[in-house]
């Protein structure tokens, strides 16, 4: 990470948030068709995107900022050049607005540095060809995993008798709970974290093993949530069933259940035995764990320790677990209580979020029964999905009352878009 305090591409940088303070999503036509056989006609809620550096239509992420397809490129082409030996043709500070910003490649460049792209997120050709190959290998065990499942239904509905139901199982007696595709997916996820952790690390706050003090709630939002934040966004765009949602859907997600995920993230990063708040590998300050409980309010804080001992005390703080069920409340769709009518998806949409979630549901939960068996992990499984409900439900309460503790104008665009 760049900047802790003041990166402008917080999220959408956040088109970003200047006009989404005004409205963060915009209807656009219901879908023409037949209404009697497609249903009734539903409303769609487009997100505005622009480009941070040319303020033109933007349609995602590129290396870590909004930007359109042009900018993209350029920062591509021109990042890891010596800027010495670019020169500006005007005054040092030319407008790179969409329809001139051709003219200067310095300046462009430079905008682009200054709005949050990354050059470091550019891969060398030996990181290319090492993404590829692993998207490779994660089609073909795809495939396989597939082709395996379409012979185990092809099997099953071969067995007629429903009077011995036993022979339905005979398939998968001898198959293993997790196979290889299973186990390449789940390294792939760990993967993705390590990663996201090292593509951000923290400059401008003293290293470890250092303490940083808290002073208030506002410090609370703007160091250790802002850096978890940036980190599980980066995890979760590596994902590739993240990255086959529209662009739209992604920005609504992390808006909707990121900050749920930042405090589930502090319970694993909180180490009891020195009551401080540390992200494992890494040269994070220390925050103090009596510094962190003087800011919200006291209530929140009790309930969190509870939730935290019955979380570590059902799957003790497995990692897999952990990172995995991040992905679950990523794809979670209308599941605050505070959520805006206005920003409810499609029916379409819904689909795109559920089947995503779903993949990660179904790997977590044979994942558990691989770890505790078939007579413990349902339990399990209810019990850690109950846990984090209400952490969801307290996140929601701050959301609702934020306002009586902090100015969220103080914040990071990126801080305040995840308490709107």
């Amino acid at each position: 990470m760049n900047r802790v305090k003041h990166t402008k591409n917080d999220l959408q940088d956040e088109n970003n948030e200047r006009s989404g303070r005004k409205r963060s999503f915009s209807s656009i036509a219901p879908e023409k068709g037949n209404q009697k056989s497609r249903g009734p006609m539903v409303k769609r809620y487009k997100t505005i995107l622009t480009c941070v550096v040319c303020h033109g239509d933007a349609h995602g992420y590129n290396f870590d900022a909004i930007s359109c397809e042009s900018c993209k490129a350029f920062f591509r082409r021109n990042a890891l050049r010596s800027l010495e030996k670019l020169k500006c043709r005007g005054t040092g500070s030319c407008d790179v607005a969409f329809n001139v910003r051709k003219r200067c490649k310095i300046c462009r460049l430079q905008k682009c540095f200054k709005c949050g792209m990354r050059k470091e997120w550019i891969l060398s050709d030996k990181e290319k060809a090492e993404k590829l190959a692993k998207i490779e290998e994660n089609r073909r065990l795809k495939q396989i995993n597939d082709s395996n499942q379409q012979n185990r239904c092809s099997e099953k509905n071969n067995f007629k008798n429903e009077d011995d139901r036993s022979l339905v199982l005979s398939p998968f007696i001898n198959e293993p709970i997790l196979n290889d595709f299973d186990w390449f997916s789940i390294q792939f996820i760990q993967d993705c974290f390590v990663e996201a952790v090292r593509l951000n690390q923290i400059s401008g706050i003293p290293y470890y093993p250092a303490t940083k003090s808290i002073e208030s709630t506002v410090d609370l939002f703007r160091i250790p949530l802002y850096i978890s934040a940036m980190r599980l966004i980066t995890y979760i765009k590596q994902i590739n069933e993240f990255q086959q949602l529209d662009k739209e859907d992604q920005v609504y997600l992390v808006k909707l259940n990121l900050l749920t995920i930042c405090f589930l993230h502090s319970i694993f990063i909180y180490d009891p035995s020195t009551d401080s708040y540390h992200e494992q590998d890494t040269t994070d300050p220390v925050v103090s764990g009596k510094d962190w409980n003087k800011t919200l309010n006291r209530e929140f804080h009790i309930e969190m320790k509870q939730i935290r001992n019955d979380l570590i005390d059902i799957f003790q703080s497995d990692d897999i677990v952990i990172k995995l069920f991040y992905l679950i409340l990523i794809f979670s769709n209308q599941m605050s209580l505070n959520q805006s009518i206005q920003c409810l998806k499609t029916r379409n949409s819904s689909l795109s979020i559920f089947k995503g979630q779903n993949v990660f549901t179904d790997l977590v939960y044979r994942y558990c029964l691989h770890q505790c068996g078939f007579d413990q992990a349902p339990i399990l499984f209810l019990r850690y999905v109950n846990k984090l409900m209400k952490i969801q439900k307290l996140v929601d309460k701050i959301k609702h009352t934020i306002n009586n503790y902090i100015d969220i104008g103080e914040l990071s665009l990126l801080m305040q878009s995840l308490l709107m």
